[in-house]
């Protein structure tokens, strides 16, 4: 029992030395720090919205050859010349039939800051199908730091079924 009595006066005297420390303890001192200050600051933020390229023209719109090859090329420009347009390549552009990214060999600039997209039967691996006729339609998007242009620009190649020649169409994006 003596152990007992000996732990219970050693917990009350550690309760009593923590009160008569905590009293003991100096009060909280005032300071002069006041936030009162009347400074403002303001600025502004401009978000860019990328647009996509724009189709200025199409230097071939022909049936697919028998054996393969061109059979459409696009001629596209950046919508303006100012930044981030101004440091942009052809690399910036993201081509797609549905869900399928395609690479098409791209030339250019020419001087007037031109592009020009060579699409080939092999880049649309059956997507023609055969020459009896065909419906394709060719999404380009720009593409800059990670982030990809909400508007599309589309160019509609159509060749009707067994004659007739085909045509391009396209439809700018903002």
């Amino acid at each position: 029992m003596t152990g007992r009595r000996g732990r219970r006066v050693l917990a009350g005297v550690a309760g009593a030395a923590l009160l008569l420390g905590i009293g003991m303890a100096p009060s909280a001192q005032m300071s002069e720090a006041a936030f009162t200050d009347s400074d403002h600051a303001r600025t502004t933020i401009t978000a860019l919205r990328l647009a996509p390229p724009q189709i200025t023209g199409f230097s071939s719109c022909i049936r697919p050859p028998v054996l393969g090859g061109s059979f459409m090329k696009i001629v596209f420009q950046w919508p303006n010349a100012a930044a981030p347009y101004s440091t942009m390549t052809s690399a910036n552009v993201q081509w797609r039939v549905g869900t399928t990214v395609i690479a098409p060999v791209v030339t250019g600039p020419d001087a007037q800051g031109r592009y020009t997209a060579d699409i080939t039967t092999g880049l649309l691996s059956g997507l023609l199908g055969s020459l009896l006729g065909a419906d394709v339609i060719l999404e380009m998007r720009t593409t800059y730091s990670g982030w990809i242009s909400p508007g599309v620009t589309t160019a509609t190649y159509n060749a009707p079924l067994i004659a007739g020649a085909p045509t391009c169409t396209p439809a700018n994006g903002v």
